[in-house]
């Protein structure tokens, strides 16, 4: 089945983008690769910046997507986790010349791209939580949030070392690597008793936003796009502004949450962030 006409474009860009860089790719040239009118580029884009933002998103929703997958396969979490990797750094590698591009800043980063950032943050916190709890149980968790802090770390500088240099690195021995340095550190962490560094998460790592990112993914993948999800999307974005007032109105939030809890699969979210307000 051939992909839709916007897929076709954030596609066909991602190439030329790699090949010849941003500024030297035309909207023309994009359309013509894609095989669309150069019309068609601006019933979903008004410009390249936003094209760009698309971009981000396409590849966030193809990583997480086959995440998700591998992860379902597998019984095991330890052998979970290691095939999550071997596809995030398989997407490094199949991608380097685009990801260099948008690393040395040749693209201006906009306020929506920022936003988007923020959000895949808090995805990342909530991907590596997960795998690690899912891994050491409740042993971990007084050093959980160290413990994604230090992963983090690690794995962010060794993708930074395969995208530039990665003949320098042994790659097929990557991930086994990096799960035995995160045995180091957990392991090590619990038989310390060792007070924990970080005894609370800044406020844009709560537990109620990433439980409202993951109300917004459910609705972004939810396979009707009827009033009731439309109205329940409307309500996410109302929640997420009252949230975060110093003093917000209990009486909107609760409202907020009926709307949402009318979507069949968000009414735990919708009992959780009650639970976290009361």
């Amino acid at each position: 089945m051939m992909p839709d006409k916007k897929t076709r474009i954030i596609e066909a860009s991602i190439e030329l983008f790699a090949k010849q860089g941003y500024h030297t790719t035309s909207v023309q040239q994009i359309a013509q690769e894609a095989g669309v009118a150069k019309g068609s580029f601006y019933n979903y884009f008004d410009s390249k910046d936003q094209l760009i933002l698309s971009i981000y998103e396409y590849y966030s929703d193809l990583i997480q997507n086959q995440m998700a997958s591998a992860k379902a396969q597998l019984d095991d979490p330890r052998e979970a986790l290691k095939r999550q990797l071997d596809i995030f750094f398989d997407l490094l590698r199949s991608r380097k010349s685009l990801i260099i591009m948008l690393l040395q800043g040749q693209v201006t980063i906009e306020k929506d791209i920022e936003k988007f950032i923020h959000e895949a943050r808090l995805q990342n916190f909530k991907w590596v939580s997960e795998n690690l709890t899912a891994i050491y149980g409740d042993d971990l968790q007084p050093y959980l949030n160290d413990s994604v802090l230090i992963f983090n770390g690690m794995l962010h500088s060794y993708a930074t070392w395969v995208v530039s240099d990665e003949e320098v690195i042994q790659t097929d021995r990557l991930t086994t690597f990096l799960l035995k340095r995160l045995d180091d550190v957990c392991l090590n962490l619990i038989s310390s008793g060792e007070e924990p560094i970080i005894q609370r998460l800044p406020d844009d790592l709560q537990e109620k936003d990433l439980i409202i990112l993951e109300i917004e993914k459910k609705l972004k993948n939810h396979p009707n796009e009827d009033e009731t999800i439309e109205k329940a999307k409307d309500a996410v974005h109302v929640l997420k502004k009252e949230l975060k007032k110093d003093d917000p109105e209990s009486i909107i939030i609760q409202s907020m949450l009926q709307v949402i809890e009318k979507v069949d699969d968000l009414q735990d979210e919708a009992k959780q962030i009650r639970r976290l307000i009361e």
